[in-house]
């Protein structure tokens, strides 16, 4: 009985261990109603670092889109928990390669800078950031060829 009951723990433990091993994998929900033929060809992927909640903060500008709601989607997917929730540029690279786009282009979109007259919230950040600002990064990506119309 004790051996039984030792194999049944040992198994448990296996088993949990296992789930937790694939965790750091990067996987597209099937439940997603995103598809990547109804994307653009290309999307430009707005990011910034947030050190204060860890992560970066995912922006795609859709603001008078043909492609308003599918964007918007995508912007959503990349954010999501219990989607892909993208964390740095790293996942955000993989989770686009996986979604069916390649990487073009990266530059500077703009500097946070330091905050001087303006509102409560944008001073806090800006102490706790350490007074430097952060960037923000346009990353262009397109559709791989085999996507492209």
């Amino acid at each position: 009985m004790k051996k039984f009951k030792l194999i049944m723990v040992i198994s448990v433990l296996l088993m949990v261990s296992q789930q937790y091993s694939y965790g750091q994998q990067l996987a597209v929900v099937k439940a997603s109603s995103i598809s990547v033929d109804e994307l653009p060809e290309y999307v430009i992927i707005t990011s910034q670092n947030t050190k204060l909640l860890g992560g970066i903060n995912i922006i795609i500008d859709y603001k008078k889109s043909l492609y308003k709601q599918q964007l918007r989607e995508l912007e959503e997917l990349l954010q999501d928990g219990d989607k892909l929730r993208v964390r740095n540029q790293t996942d955000l690279l993989n989770a686009m390669a996986v979604l069916g786009f390649e990487y073009v282009n990266a530059y500077n979109a703009s500097t946070v800078t330091p905050s001087i007259g303006k509102d409560d919230v944008d001073v806090l950040f800006d102490e706790l950031d350490g007074g430097e600002g952060s960037f923000r990064v346009n990353m262009v990506f397109r559709k791989k060829e085999k996507y492209r119309k």
